[in-house]
């Protein structure tokens, strides 16, 4: 309906209370646009608040585990940081459980290569962080109360950044105490007391005896029953066990004189402070065999079409048969459980390289915590684009622009993204609406094919079972074989059909360079649908109500004024349309 106004005074009345309207309908608006105030929440507890949770902790685990935790926390907190800015948070601006545990995982992976167990998700499925409780670290390991001061805060409100970073660095106390018991064995195993003052040959005999019990963990882990005996028996057997124990015995003395004063004795807290770093060290030095692993797989890559971060099943028993690489002896079905194996060309199945290199089979070292891992070499690559973009999701142009210019240890830094990848990536997007959620199993998927040697395929749930050695054995209840033997390995290679390569300059598609690819989801954090939607259609719902009765209010001042404004009229002629 058009509307005009005869004089410049009834404009000036009616555009007056059509713009008191329109401030009315846009902060309506803006409310219903912007995300509440506390998205925009730092997500950080307050210093005092900080104070207050290490005193409590003070309180419940002794004065050492708040001096240990203070000098972990700036560093644990420094490298949450970008991951914390990325993840989706809760309506008060925190990590909810599923969040909470994901990024501990992944920072004790990034700081020790520890795969924490009572982290770790079932079936390594990227929605399975939903059905866990990161405070399960510390179930059965201290008081109900102490876990109780991270479940209610949890279950209230979610955990901030300092929050997680102290829960991290408290679960590292609980680990140093345990390596303090492993140490007390190691003296008892090599018939000392903790009062006694050791020459430098004493300790490092006792840091041998406590490395054998670490890295032999797995075969007795519970240190309070664990006899001389039996410790010294450990010892005496450790190179038949682990065949890497020269170099390692090289590790400890390394470790040893550079923390250790400068003169010929030690007491127990010297020797202490050496198997602390020795700690904070050897995931990084354990994961130096990990890249030789990865080295000698690449060198065998299979250069066929779909074959970059694959190795034929043939010539990866190759290696163990004609190279005297024993490591590379898993049996098929045991690869299978692991994921490391493409089946996709059921004629020709491959080991993946990522798969194979962080599976429970390449761990070492065993504790009651965690297991020391090989490091995963994709938290460098996902790290970088989670301090870049800073949010949950991205477009797919924002991650292709970043991805082209991240590298990896086998992938160059000015790369141009091959089309199929593009293609791919354009696939998650859709699903998703637009954008491309940065934690989830899709996103995964395309980061391995982004980066075939360095990020691990992701396999749909219920599809494989990664377990160690030792608790496949424990599952069974009996000793299970999970290596080929020389007759097998030969079998197979014998049955390999011929090697292809890639046809220089032929175009490849996306369905034959990426064979295993599927559209199953799953997201670390998902809200759900009717939580997020329905304050948003209420707020909808209320400004259409207000724009409503806006115009209500302005149709009856129009009204009243019309006595008015047929005064004004009769002054004057001029017309003004709007």
């Amino acid at each position: 309906m058009a509307v005009f106004f005869t004089t410049k005074k009834q404009a000036s009345v009616l555009v007056s209370l059509m713009v008191l309207a329109s401030l009315a309908v846009v902060a309506d608006a803006n409310a219903f646009l912007r995300r509440p105030a506390s998205q925009n929440d730092t997500a950080s507890l307050s210093a005092d608040s900080e104070r207050a949770l290490l005193v409590e902790l003070e309180g419940a685990l002794g004065g050492t585990h708040r001096h240990a935790t203070e000098k972990r926390l700036k560093r644990i907190e420094n490298m949450l940081r970008p991951m914390f800015g990325s993840m989706t948070k809760n309506e008060n601006g925190k990590l909810d459980s599923a969040a909470a545990g994901y990024m501990l995982h992944r920072v004790f992976v990034q700081r020790h290569g520890w795969f924490i167990r009572a982290l770790e998700p079932a079936g390594n499925s990227h929605g399975a962080w939903s059905s866990s409780s990161p405070t399960s670290v510390l179930e059965g390991r201290v008081g109900d109360h102490v876990q109780d001061l991270f479940e209610r805060r949890l279950g209230g409100h979610g955990l901030g950044l300092h929050e997680l970073a102290v829960l991290a660095s408290s679960l590292e106390h609980l680990v140093h105490i345990e390596a303090l018991d492993r140490l007390k064995v190691a003296y008892r195993g090599a018939k000392y007391s903790l009062e006694d003052t050791l020459s430098q040959d004493e300790a490092i005999n006792v840091m041998d005896m406590y490395m054998s019990i670490y890295i032999a963990g797995f075969m007795h882990n519970n240190l309070t029953t664990m006899t001389t005996s039996t410790a010294q028996q450990l010892h005496s057997n450790i190179e038949k066990l682990y065949p890497n124990w020269p170099d390692t015995q090289k590790f400890l003395r390394e470790v040893y004189s550079s923390v250790t004063p400068k003169r010929d004795y030690l007491y127990f807290n010297e020797v202490e402070n050496v198997i602390e770093e020795i700690g904070e060290r050897f995931g990084k030095y354990q994961d130096i065999e990990c890249r030789q692993f990865k080295d000698w797989l690449v060198a065998v890559e299979d250069p066929s079409v779909g074959g970059a971060g694959r190795v034929r099943i043939a010539d990866f028993y190759g290696q163990a048969l004609n190279h005297g690489r024993w490591q590379f002896s898993e049996s098929i079905d045991y690869l299978r459980k692991l994921g490391a194996l493409d089946e996709s060309d059921a004629s020709n199945p491959r080991v993946i390289i990522p798969n194979y290199i962080s599976s429970p089979s390449n761990c070492v070292a065993s504790s009651s915590y965690y297991s020391v891992c090989c490091i995963d070499e994709c938290e460098s690559v996902l790290g970088r684009l989670e301090e870049i973009i800073s949010a949950p999701e991205a477009s797919p142009s924002t991650i292709t622009s970043l991805i082209s210019v991240i590298p990896s240890a086998t992938v160059p830094a000015d790369r141009t993204l091959a089309p199929w990848l593009r293609q791919r990536l354009d696939e998650i997007a859709t699903h998703h609406g637009g954008k491309v959620p940065l934690h989830g199993r899709l996103f995964a998927q395309w980061l391995h094919y982004a980066y075939p040697r360095e990020c691990s395929f992701p396999h749909i749930p219920g599809t494989v079972d990664p377990k160690r050695p030792e608790d496949m054995r424990a599952a069974s209840g009996a000793e299970v074989d999970l290596s080929a033997d020389e007759t097998e390995m030969h079998r197979v290679v014998a049955a390999a059909p011929a090697r292809k390569s890639r046809l220089p300059g032929a175009e490849s598609h996306a369905s034959e360079e990426s064979a295993m690819w599927s559209m199953h989801e799953e997201l670390v954090v998902r809200r759900p649908q009717d939580q997020t939607q329905k304050p948003v259609w209420r707020n909808f719902f209320m400004s259409v109500a207000m724009v409503g009765a806006l115009l209500a209010f302005v149709g009856s001042s129009f009204t009243s004024l019309r006595p008015a404004l047929k005064t004004i009229e009769k002054g004057s002629s001029e017309k003004y349309y709007v």
